[in-house]
């Protein structure tokens, strides 16, 4: 996969596991958590790392959810955000729209499960994968972005499988994000690593890092160092909180 300077096809690290990603004029937003809630009153899942702008700002079509877990939907924004955008949709597995449903119309969502298949235009179509987010949650979902050509795969929280490419049918992925803490059903940076070596993606971006102590944080620099052994012909491309990689 070749980077190109692009103002208007990109892929954009929101901080956590959110991304947005610019294609054809239209914005999707991925997972995107922006506020606070998930903190409780002892304190524990304080956001570590803030936003790289206000959750206002953003101007989007269409946010993807991956499953109702807090910092993947965003309850303390969702709100604003469809307030703010008069046709965004939703689009996500039941866990996440029955949870949506507590603050917004059913009508401005759309499910995607796994196996789901969805075409949004502007040549932009989702596949919903499966995921295996352990006990965490039952009906969590990967997302392919089919964009013109260009494949982008969001693995969403997903706990370390060997068997990664078999069970969820993932292949000619141009651009992988992964997370890469080590609690929460998720795999660490070895086990992403050997995941991105089974994917072969030509570019990886690793996430869910730095954003709760409870979550193991994850290391960036452990997991680039890790994909140089065990990955090296994958270009890892680590972006700080807001930065743009064009596609």
């Amino acid at each position: 996969m070749k980077v190109k300077e692009n103002n208007f096809n990109y892929i954009q690290w929101i901080g956590g596991a959110g991304f947005l990603i610019g294609y054809n004029r239209k914005t999707i937003g991925i997972d995107l958590y922006m506020s606070n809630c998930c903190m409780n009153e002892k304190g524990e899942f304080k956001r570590l790392t803030p936003p790289p702008f206000p959750a206002d700002a953003i101007k989007m079509d269409y946010l993807i959810s991956s499953h109702h877990h807090g910092d993947h939907l965003d309850m303390g924004s969702l709100e604003e955000w469809f307030a703010k955008n008069a046709d965004l949709k939703l689009i996500g597995p039941d866990s996440s729209l029955a949870e949506a449903e507590k603050l917004i119309p059913r009508d401005k969502m759309i499910a995607l499960g796994r196996g789901g298949k969805l075409d949004i235009g502007s040549d932009i179509s989702l596949d919903g994968l499966y995921c295996d987010h352990g006990e965490q949650s039952d009906d969590a979902i990967g997302v392919v972005l089919n964009l013109g050509g260009l494949r982008v795969y969001f693995t969403g929280d997903m706990q370390y499988r060997a068997d990664i490419v078999e069970a969820t049918g993932a292949k000619d992925i141009d651009a992988l994000l992964i997370p890469i803490n080590p609690a929460f059903g998720n795999p660490g940076a070895q086990g992403a690593a050997k995941m991105t070596k089974a994917i072969s993606p030509g570019i990886v971006v690793p996430c869910h890092f730095w954003l709760f102590k409870e979550h193991g944080c994850g290391d960036p620099g452990s997991f680039e160092r890790e994909c140089s052994e065990i990955s090296p012909d994958t270009e890892v491309r680590v972006l700080a909180i807001g930065e743009k990689l064009g596609i």
